[in-house]
């Protein structure tokens, strides 16, 4: 099970999330909803009807017009982050990409509770749990489980928070529709972001001799050999699978980026977070 690196925990230190700014349907941040909550930031008042808050009765407006009124206050919306992490064995394929993902969690981790949002980790493997912070800053994360994470996500959407800025980290080397994933994620979001984690091998495998491909959550085997014009193939058939789960998050007014394990966390970090407007430097 890989741990966050020192090395993370360093870069983590330099960064701040910053994609909540815009991500709000209904602010998020420390700013002021558009429903008439309970926070104590007076908006207005309009007539009583039978229902309302008996303790939010303006006795002051009744004095004046002999009219029952009820005050109204703007809503104060909590900034949340829910972090969803991919749990399943295609996640530590390869060493590097199980150690990268886990090391651009913390930095999300970190960067969100620097930001001052309350962050909540969720793990998807062949159920959803809640990790909390400190566990997964000792001990990491275990990539174990055998379903693909639309299968699992969908049971365990009531540990996503209404209205929180829902960042998953996943390689989406699964079959299916975006659709089937992205719709149900985005419904009572406050926005949505898609970070795509691919190990080096993943992006680009070997070019040429004999391979064993192992699935990693069935276990089923393939051989086959590769030539110049499979791993043509394979590119073409990677390019259009990212193209389509790009597409389908832009859809919905979220946000995707694909990234490479191919270097340090602080590398990655200021390779692709940084200019996409992920995280920024504190």
């Amino acid at each position: 099970m890989p741990s966050p690196s020192p090395e993370a925990f360093l870069a983590a230190q330099a960064y701040v999330l910053c994609v909540a700014r815009e991500a709000a349907r209904g602010p998020a941040g420390e700013r002021l909803g558009k429903a008439a909550g309970a926070s104590l930031e007076f908006q207005d008042r309009r007539a009583y009807v039978p229902g309302d808050d008996v303790r939010h009765l303006d006795w002051g407006a009744y004095a004046r017009s002999d009219q029952l009124m009820v005050r109204l206050y703007r809503e104060e919306v909590s900034p949340r982050v829910d972090l969803i992490v991919d749990g399943s064995r295609s996640m530590q394929a390869y060493p590097g990409k199980a150690q990268g993902a886990v090391d651009l969690a913390l930095v999300l981790a970190l960067a969100a509770r620097r930001a001052g949002l309350a962050l909540r980790i969720v793990r998807v493997a062949d159920r959803c749990e809640v990790l909390p912070s400190a566990e997964f800053e000792a001990r990491g994360l275990e990539f174990d489980g055998r379903r693909v994470l639309p299968e699992t996500l969908g049971a365990g959407r009531e540990l996503l928070r209404p209205g929180s800025l829902r960042i998953v980290l996943s390689d989406f080397l699964f079959p299916g529709e975006p659709a089937h994933l992205v719709r149900p994620l985005v419904a009572r979001a406050g926005g949505l972001v898609l970070l795509q984690v691919l190990g080096a091998e993943d992006a680009q495998p070997p070019r040429s001799g004999a391979l064993r491909l192992t699935d990693s959550e069935s276990g089923a085997n393939l051989d086959l050999v590769v030539d110049e014009g499979r791993a043509k193939d394979y590119a073409k058939r990677l390019d259009r699978h990212v193209r389509v789960w790009s597409e389908e998050c832009r859809r919905v007014a979220g946000r995707w980026l694909s990234i490479v394990a191919d270097a340090d966390v602080d590398t990655l970090c200021r390779r692709d977070l940084v200019p996409h407007g992920l995280i920024t430097v504190e």
